[in-house]
């Protein structure tokens, strides 16, 4: 591995455990916040995709060079921002639209990070099974997320658990790079 691909891959790695983090504090106040204070609960509900934009843009500025999957990024930040705006429209009103808003993004964010993961799998070679399945379950996530948001049978604080999967798949993700990167040091010294 090459002086810039090692420090790329260690600001993705990075960025997979700053994900993990967030995502975990982020649906633990969401899931306390939900029923007793729903405002406080729908602003981190419109939050979440914003925070999402950020991590996109941070990965693009320091991993993604490659055509395809810097595409796939750029279109996942431009759904991010919409999936905000649509929520911010409707999370105050009613909130079913904006779960409903939520799993439009969820999907298409889901088939994208699948297409990352699977581009960056060949690029890196492997560590990225981890993103791959997050993508799928994503997707999974995001269509019962619409049907069952527009059907009133999902509510804000059950988002949380969805990101408690992210985080999840976050994790082995970072650990995942963390050994390509031991292993790749190892290579060197030796």
């Amino acid at each position: 591995m090459k002086l810039g691909s090692i420090h790329s891959t260690r600001s993705l790695r990075n960025l997979y455990f700053v994900r993990t983090a967030f995502q975990v504090l982020w649906a633990a106040a969401v899931i306390s916040t939900a029923a007793h204070q729903p405002q406080v609960a729908a602003v981190l509900f419109l939050l979440y995709p914003l925070w999402d934009v950020a991590c996109t843009i941070y990965d693009l500025n320091t991993f993604s060079k490659s055509g395809s999957s810097r595409t796939s990024q750029i279109v996942n930040a431009v759904i991010g921002v919409a999936a905000a705006i649509g929520i911010g429209l409707t999370v105050f009103q009613t909130p079913i639209y904006a779960v409903a808003i939520f799993g439009v993004w969820a999907l298409g964010a889901g088939v994208l990070q699948f297409v990352v993961g699977f581009i960056r799998r060949k690029e890196l070679g492997g560590g990225q099974w981890s993103m791959i399945l997050s993508g799928v379950q994503s997707a999974l996530a995001g269509a019962f997320f619409i049907i069952l948001g527009l059907k009133d049978k999902k509510h804000i604080g059950d988002i949380g658990g969805y990101a408690i999967f992210g985080a999840f798949y976050f994790l082995i993700g970072g650990i995942l790079l963390s050994r390509k990167l031991a292993k790749t040091n190892a290579m060197a010294t030796n």
